[in-house]
């Protein structure tokens, strides 16, 4: 039994010594955890994310999240921090927050919600998450209570050389229940917490607030038929029947000026029911709807699962009754993109130049119109599109990927590798910005500016990373 005990016991000591390491994001913690090393967790957990297959990159689900991620983060209580919300490809029904200021959001739980009110419920749940610090609150905590599970640990070392085990495993299972009792408790509050400035959170942005009562109610409801498989989001936010009445009672209190669900809500949550599962079940089933039920949401994932099966006919009728119908920027988008997958790349072109016109902010137009001109073999104007898209949206790293692309074609590999350093800067990966431009470096076809802002680059990262080194080893 000693063996045992004292790899648990070095296990803990670890515990405790990394919780002293890791970042601590509560108020009271500013004083030894600045901001930025905050930041820098967040953005190694990011890159692993990013480079996972199951990380969705999809423009249309992007621009919403972002959208509806943004009115909401102006209305919290912590309006100048910066939040990304992201989505993964997982059936599950869940979402979670991260440190940084991170959110992502399962798309079995976006595909699950029944109106905006509900989608937003969980984003602003989430959000009450990071505003209120609660990860780093419970490494806090997880340290002022490292103490007391230590010793309880040396008294069950202490009692394995006794003559009775019956005493070690009871001061073992004791440790680990108080340790197990301070998370639980510290998770069920947190998880109120979240509930009360989520619900502000909603109210001032105009959604409804028992979206989020209802959600959960529902959630609930499942967990009761489907006890073998309760939804994912309980078991990372475990819902008692407290804390689902102070919910729904808050919620009835609040005055608030609700606004109808949004015309691209419905489309997006149609968009990843029809890119889910098999393409011709996808097709069988908003073809069958679309025949009962005449919605846009539904004529538009019809088209799209019409795509994924390869009927091109079926796919273009639907993209017709929706042009007659209300007409949006992703609607425009998908019918470019469904002229794009089907090889009718001046059509899609022709387009998307006047959906620009109409959805001049709109960036997933802006991807696809410049993959057109690229398909069409028109370098030079992609090249200069995405050069003046840049200016708007300098941040963007798909533009920065189009940019390296549209050089790739005109010879520029200097500037091509140049492009695809800030795309992977943007990304959060300076391993391989560094690397790209030592490759812009050994192109061998860049002249004095390029190669100036090449070696400023260079500089710049090998800077940045050399401050985070130093973060990491001061910690």
């Amino acid at each position: 039994m000693r063996l045992p005990l004292f790899l648990l016991l070095a296990a803990c000591v670890a515990v405790a010594v990394h919780a002293t390491e890791l970042p601590d994001l509560g108020e009271a913690a500013r004083a030894t955890v600045s901001e930025a090393e905050e930041g820098r967790i967040g953005r190694e957990i990011m890159r692993d994310i990013r480079v996972d297959k199951d990380f969705l990159d999809d423009p249309e689900v992007n621009e919403y999240l972002g959208a509806l991620g943004e009115r909401l983060a102006v209305a919290s209580s912590a309006p100048y921090r910066q939040i990304d919300f992201f989505a993964v490809k997982d059936p599950m029904i869940n979402a979670f927050a991260l440190p940084g200021g991170h959110i992502g959001v399962n798309t079995g739980l976006i595909a699950a919600t029944r109106s905006e009110s509900e989608l937003a419920g969980v984003l602003a749940h989430e959000l009450g998450h990071v505003t209120q610090n609660h990860i780093a609150r419970s490494l806090q905590n997880q340290k002022s209570g490292m103490a007391a599970a230590l010793a309880g640990l040396a008294v069950a070392i202490l009692a394995a050389h006794s003559d009775n085990p019956q005493i070690a495993e009871a001061a073992l299972t004791s440790s680990q229940a108080y340790a197990m009792q301070n998370q639980l408790r510290d998770t069920q509050n947190h998880e109120k917490e979240a509930d009360r400035v989520g619900l502000q959170t909603m109210a001032k942005a105009g959604f409804a607030p028992d979206g989020m009562a209802l959600f959960f109610k529902s959630l609930m409801s499942q967990d009761r038929l489907y006890d073998s498989n309760v939804p994912g989001f309980l078991r990372t936010h475990p819902m008692t029947y407290e804390r689902m009445a102070d919910l729904q009672n808050r919620a009835e209190e609040m005055k608030f000026k609700a606004r109808p669900d949004s015309l691209e809500y419905a489309l997006i949550r149609a968009r990843i029911q029809a890119l889910a599962g098999e393409p011709r079940d996808a097709f069988d089933r908003f073809d069958a709807l679309a025949a009962e039920r005449d919605e846009p949401a539904l004529w538009y994932g019809l088209a799209l699962s019409a795509v994924r099966a390869g009927n091109k006919e079926r796919a273009d009728l639907a993209i017709k009754h929706l042009d007659q119908g209300q007409h949006s920027a992703s609607i425009d988008y998908l019918s470019a993109q469904v002229l794009l997958e089907t090889g009718r790349v001046d059509q899609a072109a022709a387009r998307l130049s006047g959906a620009i016109l109409r959805y001049p902010g709109y960036k997933p137009l802006a991807f696809a119109y410049a993959q057109s001109l690229l398909r069409q073999g028109q370098a030079a104007k992609a090249k200069s599109f995405v050069a003046d898209r840049l200016r708007l949206w300098p941040e963007v790293p798909q533009l920065y990927r189009l940019l390296a692309e549209a050089n790739h074609a005109l010879g520029r590999h200097t500037e091509e590798h140049l492009a695809q350093a800030e795309a992977y800067s943007r990304l959060d990966q300076p391993n391989q910005a560094i690397e790209q431009l030592q490759l812009a470096r050994q192109a061998g076809d860049g002249d004095f500016y390029s190669l100036s802002v090449v070696d400023a680059r260079l500089r710049d990262l090998k800077e940045l990373q050399a401050r985070e080194q130093s973060l990491v080893k001061a910690k």
